[in-house]
């Protein structure tokens, strides 16, 4: 009998669809926009911070499209077995998966590396360009508390983050063009996901069931009988 997992969809395809929508909207929206801002120090100092303020956002996504997936993924195992051609594509997520998994930590080593070099040279900037802490902000009485300590995280964080972008290349140059290209490859990579997510949720179909469970007896029976 089949039972409702609800959350744990929920949880794989909204951490897909944001982790997916917010790296095209990062590469067409926001590095469009920082484009307009000028001249190139600027527009790199835009985009760096627009990125590093939605890195948190993107890896709670990611987080939670995992969770969900290794979720679903063990409630589904019989199903994967059972039913021929859906092992296949189980494979080809958990596969697809580990490389976008890999190319976006990788974006972020190396927008890092971007953003130590164009971002914190401008005052007013923390340590990972994630809060812009004014004096005004961090003297109001209670403020100061909250934003000493958002500081000192995103502090801590920039400085871990630092310590192992500062491993990759120096060349500015070469940098920012490695950046780019992985700023394409994640929602390319995201987006055959999403392909593949709807691959497997067709396969669910009773239908598309009862004919893969078929196939796979046969196979069984002809492997015995051979």
């Amino acid at each position: 009998m089949s039972t409702r997992n609800t959350v744990l969809h929920a949880m794989h395809d909204v951490g897909l669809a944001a982790w997916f929508g917010g790296s095209l909207f990062g590469l067409s929206g926001l590095n469009g926009a920082a484009e307009e801002a000028g001249d190139r120090r600027t527009a790199d100092r835009v985009a760096s911070i627009g990125w590093a303020k939605w890195g948190p956002v993107n890896a709670a996504a990611i987080g939670a499209h995992l969770i969900g997936g290794a979720g679903l993924l063990a409630e589904n195992r019989k199903r994967a077995v059972a039913q021929k051609g859906h092992a296949g594509t189980v494979n080809a997520k958990l596969a697809l998966t580990a490389v976008a998994l890999g190319a976006s930590v990788y974006t972020r080593l190396v927008g890092k590396k971007v953003e130590d070099a164009v971002v914190h040279q401008a005052s007013g900037v923390s340590s990972s360009t994630t809060t812009l802490m004014s004096d005004a902000t961090t003297q109001q009485g209670g403020a100061t508390a909250t934003g000493e300590t958002v500081r000192e995280a995103d502090k801590r964080i920039g400085q871990a983050t630092s310590t192992v972008a500062e491993q990759l290349p120096v060349d500015a140059a070469r940098v920012n063009r490695q950046l780019h290209a992985l700023q394409y490859a994640v929602p390319a990579l995201t987006g055959a996901l999403v392909v593949l997510s709807a691959q497997a949720a067709e396969q669910q179909r009773p239908g598309d069931q009862v004919r893969g469970i078929a196939r796979r007896a046969s196979e069984v029976v002809g492997n015995l009988a051979a």
